[in-house]
C-alpha cells in the first residue's frame, strides 16, 4: 500500500481523519480545513486500509475505540510498511500504560478526548515540521545516492582503465627468455599497487649487442607509472643512440627532458647499459641506482663502485654529464639489476630487509634455474614484508652464455 507522502512534502499537505463519530469527525473535518489542509475522512479502520492502498498521505489522525479494527491495530499495520506516514492517535484513555501502549505500536503521538482545539493544533503542525524534516532528510539522501551510484561508476571505470594501463605495462616488460648467442634474460614484477613507478626492457640492437635498461621513478602508483612511461618512451629501441653506439647521449637527453609536473620532487633512477653477446664486454650508465650483482660460480657479488660509477638520479640537475664504465660478463656468469624495493622492504620486528640480505639470499639460491630464483626473491621480500607490498619490486636477470630452453625458462 503506497503509504508514504512524495520526497518533497505536497501543498497543501493531505492528511487522512479515521473517525466513528460524526461529531469529532466533523470537528477535526473543519479545524484541519480551516488550517489549509486537504482532509479526507473515513468512519472505520477498514476504510482508511482500503484508502492507504490506493492513494498517498502525510498523516493519518486515528481514533482508538471503533468497531472492528480499532486505531491501535490500525497503527500496527500502518507502521509495518518501511516507511508510514505521521500517526496520531486519539482516545479516551488517559492511563500512562495506554500511552506506552499506543506509541508502542506505532502512533507518532498521542492525543487524549476531549481534546483541546489548541493543543490539536500544535501537535498537527509539529506533526508537520517532522514530515518536512523527514521528507527533506529523505531527498538528500536521494541525492547522496545519486552521488555515490556516479562515483561507483566512476571507480568502476578508473578500475578498469587501471587494468587497462597495468596490461599495456606488463606488454612493455620483456616477453621472452631467448636473446643472441645462447644469452637469457629473465624478469619478475610485482608491482605495490596497479601501475608501478618501474620499468625495465632488454632488446637486440643488433645481431650481436642487445640493450638493456631497469628504471625506478621515486613513488609508486599512478602518478609514478605514468612518468615511467614517458621516460620509457625516450628509452625506446627505436632511439637512433642505441643504434649508435652512444648510450650516454641518450642518457643526458633523458636527464635534460626529465619533467615533474606537480612539482612533487620527483626524479628517476636508472641502469641502462649495452652487452656485446659475442665478446661479453658490457658498457653500463649507472644513475643513482642500486648497485648491479654478477652471479657466477664461485658466488654473487656486487658490481663496485668504482668500476661502475654510480652517478646522480635522472631529474635532480638537468645540467649533468652521465658517464659510462665497462667490464666483462664472463661465460656462464649472470648479470642481475633490481629496484630498490626488494631490499628497502621493512618487517615489523626485524626491520629492514637489506642489501645484505639480499645477497646472501642470491648466494644460497644461485643454483636455481633463473626463474626460480627471481620467484625465491621476490617471495622472501614479500614474506619479510609480511605479505602487504610496501613498493614496486623488479627483477631482470641477464645472463651469458645458458643455452636458451624456453620451457624451462618458463617453469
Amino acid at each position: 500500500m503506497p503509504l508514504t507522502s512524495t520526497s518533497k512534502l505536497r501543498k497543501p499537505c493531505h492528511i487522512l481523519v479515521v473517525e466513528d463519530s460524526e461529531t469529532e469527525r466533523f470537528q477535526l473535518m473543519s479545524l484541519l480545513t480551516t488550517m489549509g489542509y486537504q482532509v479526507k475522512d473515513v468512519t472505520s479502520a477498514e476504510k482508511a486500509i482500503s484508502y492507504l492502498e490506493h492513494h498517498q498521505v502525510d498523516m493519518v489522525i486515528t481514533d482508538w475505540m471503533m468497531p472492528g479494527l480499532n486505531g491501535l491495530e490500525l497503527c500496527k499495520m500502518i507502521k509495518a510498511n518501511s516507511v508510514a506516514p505521521y500517526t496520531i492517535l486519539l482516545t479516551g484513555n488517559k492511563r500512562n500504560e495506554d500511552i506506552v501502549e499506543g506509541i508502542s505500536a506505532g502512533a507518532d503521538d498521542f492525543i487524549c478526548k476531549p481534546f483541546n482545539i489548541g493543543v490539536l493544533k500544535v501537535r498537527v503542525l509539529a506533526g508537520i515540521r517532522i514530515i518536512e524534516m523527514q521528507n527533506e532528510l529523505a531527498e538528500k539522501n536521494d541525492v547522496l545516492n545519486q552521488l555515490l551510484s556516479q562515483e561507483k561508476h566512476h571507480l568502476e571505470a578508473l578500475k578498469q582503465d587501471l587494468a587497462t594501463a597495468a596490461q599495456l605495462q606488463q606488454a612493455l616488460l620483456p616477453q621472452g627468455p631467448c636473446l643472441a648467442n645462447n644469452w637469457q634474460v629473465a624478469t619478475a614484477f610485482k608491482p605495490a599497487q596497479d601501475l608501478a613507478g618501474d620499468l625495465f626492457q632488454c632488446f637486440h640492437i643488433s645481431p650481436k649487442l642487445i640493450g638493456f635498461y631497469l628504471l625506478d621513478v621515486s613513488g609508486h602508483g599512478t602518478a609514478a607509472s605514468m612518468l615511467s612511461f614517458t621516460i620509457a618512451h625516450h628509452l625506446s629501441h627505436t632511439q637512433p643512440a642505441w643504434q649508435e653506439g652512444d648510450i650516454c647521449h641518450l642518457v643526458n637527453k633523458v636527464n635534460l627532458e626529465f619533467d615533474d609536473p606537480e612539482q612533487t620532487g620527483r626524479f628517476a633512477t636508472l641502469l641502462l647499459g649495452v652487452a656485446n653477446t659475442e665478446t661479453g664486454l658490457v658498457e653500463l650508465i649507472n644513475a643513482g641506482h642500486p648497485a648491479p650483482i654478477v652471479l657466477a660460480e664461485d658466488g654473487a657479488e656486487f658490481i663496485d663502485d668504482k668500476l661502475i660509477h654510480n652517478q646522480l638520479p635522472i631529474g635532480l640537475d638537468k645540467h649533468y654529464q652521465y658517464q659510462s664504465r665497462q667490464f666483462t660478463l664472463k661465460s656462464g656468469a649472470q648479470l642481475l639489476l633490481y629496484s630498490d624495493g626488494i631490499y628497502e622492504c621493512r618487517h615489523s620486528k626485524f626491520g629492514y630487509f637489506g642489501q645484505n640480505k639480499l645477497l646472501k639470499n642470491i648466494n644460497d639460491a644461485r643454483n636455481l634455474t633463473a626463474d626460480k630464483l627471481l620467484h625465491y626473491l621476490s617471495y622472501s621480500a614479500l614474506l619479510w614484508q609480511e605479505k602487504k607490498a610496501q613498493d614496486d619490486i623488479s627483477l631482470m636477470l641477464i645472463s651469458r652464455g645458458h643455452p636458451c630452453n624456453v620451457n624451462e625458462a618458463t617453469q
